[in-house]
């Protein structure tokens, strides 16, 4: 008995000596990361011709407590890949890995503003005090916009200020066009984006419906403060009755424009509400 109580101990002490050694990891030096890595989307589509600028900030998480200076973050584009896995045909295996360039990769100085640009760098810090604070990335309309979205991915890096934090949170994708995109709340088609409680499968058809319907800008901000009314039942309610009348009615019948389809394509998916 006495020496299973030493075995005990023996492995306790291990275990906390683990458990010490993997802390002091992420808690030697001051790091950052991510808040999270969902790619956030944006659009000009609801700006004036002449807005020719939008600004989206990405939220900075520390460890290891605040400062009191400004502390300089550093950022960079990276690419993304598409992957695609070779097997061989009798055992199924994977043998290979295709690498493939995802297309319409923002370019610096025509869809956004350089993270070295001067005008950024004060900017581009967790002020003095914070542990939490966000940087801003400045995207600009350029025409090539309106037929594409196009892809930023931004990758965190050291610096003098900061190392880095857990792997996983250190990139992020920003995606953006001159036409309808997605809003945050509507990110992905599952329950993580709350807004797909209420509208189901996103598509560009459906979103411009609802605008139709509506006569508003159907955003972030839209839903954020139908959200804090409490009206989102009651807007879910009549766009949903406002589909009914359209694809009841018999010159959309007639024109073959009901049912309502996500696209302008006749074998597309018809779009229905939850």
């Amino acid at each position: 008995m006495k020496r299973f109580f030493c075995y005990i101990a023996f492995i306790g002490m291990l275990s906390t000596g683990c458990k010490k050694a993997a802390y002091l990891m992420y808690n030697d030096i001051a790091r950052i990361q991510l808040n999270d890595t969902s790619s956030l989307n944006a659009t000009f589509v609801y700006d004036a011709p002449s807005v020719v600028r939008d600004t989206i900030y990405v939220q900075i998480n520390t460890i290891g407590g605040f400062s009191d200076h400004d502390r300089a973050v550093k950022i960079l584009q990276t690419t993304e890949y598409d992957y695609t896995y070779v097997r061989d045909t009798v055992t199924n295996q994977i043998v290979d890995t295709i690498f493939t360039e995802k297309p319409f990769k923002a370019v610096p100085g025509v869809h956004y503003v350089d993270f070295n640009d001067p005008s950024l760098q004060p900017l581009m810090v967790v002020r003095a005090g914070n542990v939490i604070d966000s940087i801003p990335i400045v995207l600009l309309r350029d025409t090539s916009l309106k037929t594409n979205s196009y892809r930023l991915r931004i990758q965190l890096q050291p610096n003098a200020e900061f190392g880095l934090g857990e792997v996983g949170v250190r990139e992020k994708t920003i995606v953006f066009s001159d036409h309808l995109e997605r809003f945050y709340s509507w990110r992905v088609d599952s329950y993580v984006a709350p807004a797909y409680a209420y509208f189901g499968k996103y598509s560009t058809g459906k979103h411009q419906f609802m605008i139709d319907v509506l006569k508003v800008n159907i955003d972030e901000a839209w839903y954020q403060a139908a959200v804090a009314a409490g009206a989102m039942n009651e807007y879910k309610a009549l766009i949903k009755q406002a589909l009914v009348n359209f694809n009841n009615d018999p010159a959309n019948i007639a024109s073959g424009k009901a049912p309502l389809r996500e696209t302008d394509v006749p074998t597309s998916a018809v779009i229905t509400f939850p």
